[in-house]
């Protein structure tokens, strides 16, 4: 053996073994005690979000009240526009006026409103638009969030100028009735002077008619079985109704936003028994209620002047059916309408039976009225 080159070979192993242990050292404790074993792999990758699940969308759901407040609306709108001009006496003077005076302010403002939310249901490219978003719970839910903190964003889906275009025209429509039986029925109130003696005559105890127009004016009206029924099926699209009209752009009126905002809802599932809160806010704007306020101020005073009957039949087609027409087309706002002009003291005296009488040989007697 070379002893000469033992020391050499010592002294490599040494360097060897010093590389090794710094080696360990810099990887770490971990490495340095996992000597003749694998390392570990890396952990996978988190799984993707899980996809969202469809939900289910059944048809839309108004609230009772809702559907009820439509109803009343629209049987005072039929009752009213049903009216006839031919009178035969007295008690069918009384009898159209109190058919006429029959509307609750408050009742007539929420149904317009109430009605434009069925009516906007009968849109299928707006219901179309509404339910893509009901699919699923986080766009649902997003959406109802826009709705409730400002009702024009329907504005922003699909279908909203169809649907607007069915309200317009539809309660445009309805009042384009009532105004047209209320000329005709104010017309009547100038021919049947010269036709029919009766109509010169005193209306008996006139105070308590007008109490009685006054309280039927604040008592909520009961809409009819058959119309409540047919706005039933219509609002869940078991039978549609038979509206049409063309698109119409924006800016909406209050009244027509609102009911469009009211009908989206239905749609998601948020305008039903439970979720009032909600509905109500969309149903009642103060605002609203300047013309329908008037139109009846305007027959109050009318009715508190009129003596002949030929008088409380003015006073029924311009303030109680004229003015209120008036004020429907002007919730809808397309077109705008002028509405009742404010009350006006009368400055002429009541006029008596003896006057009466002794002025028509000249031919009809002008009304006394704030508006002629």
């Amino acid at each position: 053996m070379n002893r000469d080159k033992a020391p050499a070979w010592g002294s490599s192993f040494a360097v060897m073994a010093g590389a090794l242990i710094l080696a360990l050292a810099a990887a770490g404790p971990a490495a340095a005690f996992s000597f003749g074993h694998k390392k570990p792999p890396p952990p996978p990758p988190p799984p993707p979000p899980p996809v969202e699940a469809a939900l289910p969308v059944g048809p839309p759901v108004l609230a009772d009240y809702v559907v009820r407040q439509a109803s009343a609306y629209a049987t005072y709108m039929r009752r009213a526009s049903a009216i006839s001009s031919s009178f035969a006496d007295g008690p069918s003077v009384g009898a159209a006026l109190r058919v006429g005076a029959h509307s609750e302010q408050h009742q007539l403002q929420q149904g317009v409103v109430a009605y434009a939310a069925i009516v906007a249901l009968q849109d299928p490219t707006f219901v179309a638009a509404v339910r893509s978003f009901a699919r699923h719970a986080s766009t649902r839910d997003q959406l109802i969030g826009y709705i409730l903190a400002d009702p024009s964003y329907v504005m922003t889906l699909n279908g909203h100028d169809t649907a607007a275009g069915l309200i317009v025209a539809t309660l445009n429509g309805q009042a384009s009735q009532l105004t047209s039986a209320g000329d005709k029925v104010k017309q009547m109130s100038l021919d049947i002077q010269l036709k029919a003696a009766w109509s010169k005559k005193p209306v008996p105890n006139p105070d308590q008619r007008l109490m009685d127009v006054k309280q039927l004016s604040v008592d909520p009206l009961t809409g009819d079985d058959d119309l409540r029924a047919q706005l039933q099926q219509a609002e869940t699209g078991s039978a549609p109704m038979p509206v049409s009209g063309s698109p119409v752009a924006p800016p909406y009126s209050q009244a027509v936003t609102r009911g469009m905002a009211l009908a989206a809802l239905a749609i998601l599932g948020k305008a039903g028994e439970g979720n009032m809160d909600y509905v109500m806010p969309l149903l009642v704007n103060d605002n609203d209620g300047y013309c329908f306020n008037m139109s009846k101020l305007n027959l109050y005073q009318c009715l508190s002047v009129a003596r002949p009957y030929y008088e409380d039949i003015y006073c029924l087609g311009l303030h109680a059916l004229d003015d209120t027409g008036a004020c429907v087309a002007s919730e809808i706002g397309h077109p705008q309408p002028e509405a009742p002009a404010a009350p006006v003291v009368a400055s002429a005296a009541p006029v008596s039976l003896s006057a009466t009488t002794a002025s028509t040989e000249d031919g009809p007697i002008p009304v006394s009225s704030s508006r002629q």
